[in-house]
């Protein structure tokens, strides 16, 4: 490893300091490259660190430097379950310097088991879970494609941010869409909590990353100054109250111009109620009338259906987030 970067391993939960080292560290990156260089799961885990099954741990490089700020990061995040999952930034003033690649290094060599018996457990957890690393590229960066050929990584995923101007997805004169019989459309209010993180699940049982949000996560995210209950729309059957589908809308304060379809969940058992198709409408609908001018969503590119119904309505991909995995697993296993 180059001795120009000295790399810090943190367990668990960073300090406040270290924390806000990240979030100037993350903010440079955004404004140089228009992406933020971590998903807002990742800075929940962050914030929370090890817990609810979950483990945490941070890689900061630095120069040699005594005393030298932040350079680059790497959040390592594994939920207990599947493959850790990996984002990685540099500081603009210091790329194409090796950064990033003694960031991949140091963390290869912890995923293949050379962490040293001293460090905390967490750090042995955080990474000893089967299968290599998972590791995000948001935007694409050109450098992440460079890194990922040096190091032996592979594109197994891709996220499509699509985006269309308020106008042609939510035009003055669309007509109303309500539900079906005996179930009516509200917002979230508090008490809400523990029906929301079940509907959660059930909707996403096959989704990783969403479907594991912890109480401790959500209470983060609603926690966030971006966070508005009257943006969080929920179905429920009239006769018991049952949550069967929700549709959580979000603007970015620092991006007040953009509306987003946060989360678009359905209950396997209400499929086939039109629910989805109700819950974007309402959501669409309040973004419009926070008088944002374009809104965005993420799908997967291999979703056909999904990519299909939102080109249909004037959707069109803005950008792609990657993700890659080692084309051989520490150890070298296929």
């Amino acid at each position: 490893m180059s001795t120009r970067w000295h790399l810090d391993t943190v367990p668990s939960r960073p300090t406040d300091h270290q924390l806000d080292e990240l979030a100037r560290l993350a903010g440079a990156a955004r404004a140089e490259d228009g992406h933020p260089p971590f998903s807002d799961q990742t800075l929940v885990s962050l914030r929370a660190g090890d817990g609810d099954g979950r483990r945490v741990m941070t890689l900061l490089a630095r120069t040699a430097d005594a005393g030298a700020p932040l350079a680059g990061a790497a959040a390592l995040v594994s939920d207990g379950a599947g493959a850790p999952v990996l984002e990685v930034v540099v500081d603009p003033a210091q790329r194409r310097g090796g950064a990033g690649g003694a960031l991949l290094r140091a963390t290869a060599d912890l995923l293949a088991g050379s962490t040293s018996r001293s460090e905390s457990e967490s750090v042995d957890q955080a990474v000893s879970a089967p299968g290599g690393v998972l590791a995000w590229s948001h935007g694409d960066h050109p450098a992440g494609r460079v890194l990922a050929a040096e190091h032996g990584y592979d594109v197994v995923r891709e996220l499509w941010r699509m985006s269309a101007p308020v106008a042609i997805v939510v035009p003055e004169d669309a007509a109303p869409v309500t539900p079906a019989e005996g179930i009516h459309l509200r917002t979230f209010r508090p008490g809400d909590e523990a029906a929301l993180l079940e509907l959660n699940r059930e909707a996403f049982a096959h989704h990783p990353e969403q479907g594991s949000l912890s109480p401790t996560d959500l209470a983060d995210l609603m926690a966030q100054d971006w966070f508005d209950a009257d943006g969080l729309f929920l179905a429920e059957r009239q006769a018991d109250g049952a949550l069967l589908g929700f549709h959580w809308t979000k603007i970015d304060p620092d991006e007040p111009g953009e509306g987003e379809v946060y989360v678009l969940g359905v209950h396997p058992g209400a499929q086939g109620l039109g629910l989805g198709r109700v819950l974007t409408a309402a959501g669409l609908a309040h973004l419009r009338g926070r008088g944002v001018e374009t809104i965005t969503l993420y799908v997967d590119a291999d979703n056909a259906a999904a990519v299909r119904l939102y080109t249909g309505v004037g959707f069109t991909r803005a950008d792609v987030d990657v993700m890659y995995a080692p084309a051989t697993v520490p150890g070298g296993r296929q």
